[in-house]
């Protein structure tokens, strides 16, 4: 016969003290845990704060690549790495120098789309429109009809504003050329189409009417999938704006959509279904117009008359989180993790999320290009003779 044992704490007198002995445990327990969760809370605060008042001293070049950089290219950042295109071809280039693949073709006026590492080229006017992954996989596209504008997603999906005697369509097609969607437009059903943007089964089309001497305009998002299964041609909301033309719609990301008009900037939020979030009116002309991966700045004319410029910085919810007068005469502008650079061929300017300068000074080499990396201290420059990796100190 097995031996019949005992449980702790079945004798009596002992039952209580088994109980106190397992509450002081889990005390103790909880204690240790309460304390190592203030002391990470402390820890990323500290950080938090050594990074919002960290300032730069210099810009150092930490590594270089020769490589000849002619200056009627034109370039465009991607995953951290340089694509360069010409009315001749395109290539993608890394820090080092590496080629990582490149295609030749003729055009007139190229137009350049990327998404997540994906690049897609087509000829203002073309009717063919190249997609390029990552490893420089090639796939052709080809609309028939001469294309006004395009849109690349992270799938490699396009969606194509065509046109031809009049008459416009907005296309969606796979990387393979297969059309999925063909939507006709009409001045007086939808309006002409201005400008479309595609992130996974949503498309957002920015639409003009002209009635007499009126013009507006609507903002228009389709779904593909389910959920646009049971609304009329797809369309899961859209939003009219009077008075106001749409040149520039794109997505930040899968959740976040902006808008710009003339008169106003506009956010949307929404993966599936996007819907207004915000709906800011301005009422000075825009010079510039700065997309992040989460946030838009806008540059200005400074009205005050104390700087040249101004830059009013939003995030994805719409909200303005700073505003950063400068008066540099600036080549481009950079948006990356909360920071922002502000350059030109000579000069940098840094400015982190809270607005405060964080660096003013001067490159090693007169740059053309910058791209930024996955880190906020480390940049991509294309210079007249080579490919640098510059390191912000």
């Amino acid at each position: 016969m097995a031996e019949i044992r005992e449980f702790p704490g079945n004798k009596e007198g002992k039952s209580h003290n088994f109980t106190a002995r397992i509450l002081k445990h889990r005390l103790g327990t909880a204690i240790r845990i309460l304390v190592a969760v203030a002391l990470i809370a402390v820890v990323v605060i500290i950080l938090r704060n050594q990074y919002r008042d960290q300032r730069y001293t210099n810009i150092v070049v930490a590594e270089s690549a020769p490589k000849e950089s002619l200056a009627e290219n034109s370039y465009i950042a991607s995953a951290g790495n340089v694509v360069t295109y010409s009315k001749d071809g395109i290539s993608s280039v890394n820090g080092s120098g590496k080629v990582l693949w490149n295609m030749t073709y003729e055009m007139q006026k190229p137009m350049v789309r990327e998404n997540d590492g994906m690049v897609a080229v087509c000829d203002y006017n073309g009717h063919l429109i190249y997609v390029i992954n990552s490893s420089g996989k090639e796939s052709e596209i080809d609309t028939n009809l001469p294309i006004r504008d395009f849109a690349l997603s992270a799938e490699g999906r396009v969606a194509a504003i065509v046109e031809d005697a009049g008459n416009s369509w907005v296309n969606i097609y796979d990387s393979t050329g297969e059309k999925l969607v063909e939507i006709k437009a009409t001045m007086t059903k939808t309006g002409y189409p201005m400008a479309v943007a595609l992130s996974g089964e949503v498309m957002a089309v920015s639409y003009m009417y002209v009635d007499a001497e009126n013009i507006r305009s609507s903002v228009t998002f389709y779904n593909f999938g389910g959920i646009g299964e049971n609304t009329a041609d797809h369309i899961v909301s859209s939003y009219d704006y009077s008075d106001a033309v749409v040149p520039i719609i794109d997505f930040l990301n899968k959740e976040n959509v902006y808008a710009v008009s003339d008169n106003r900037l506009m956010f949307y939020a929404g993966e599936k279904k996007p819907v207004s979030t915000s709906d800011v009116m301005l009422s000075e002309r825009i010079v510039g117009v700065i997309p992040g991966d989460s946030d838009v700045a806008l540059i200005f004319y400074d009205i005050s008359g104390e700087h040249k410029y101004r830059l009013d910085h939003y995030g994805e919810n719409g909200k303005l989180t700073y505003s950063y007068a400068f008066d540099m005469d600036y080549k481009d502008i950079v948006l990356r993790s909360g920071q922002t650079m502000i350059y030109n061929e000579n000069q940098c300017l840094i400015v982190g999320s809270d607005g405060q300068e964080k660096f003013n000074g001067f490159f090693e080499h007169q740059v053309i290009f910058v791209a930024p990396t996955e880190s906020t201290h480390r940049y991509v420059a294309v210079t007249r003779d080579a490919i640098e990796t510059l390191k912000i100190e």
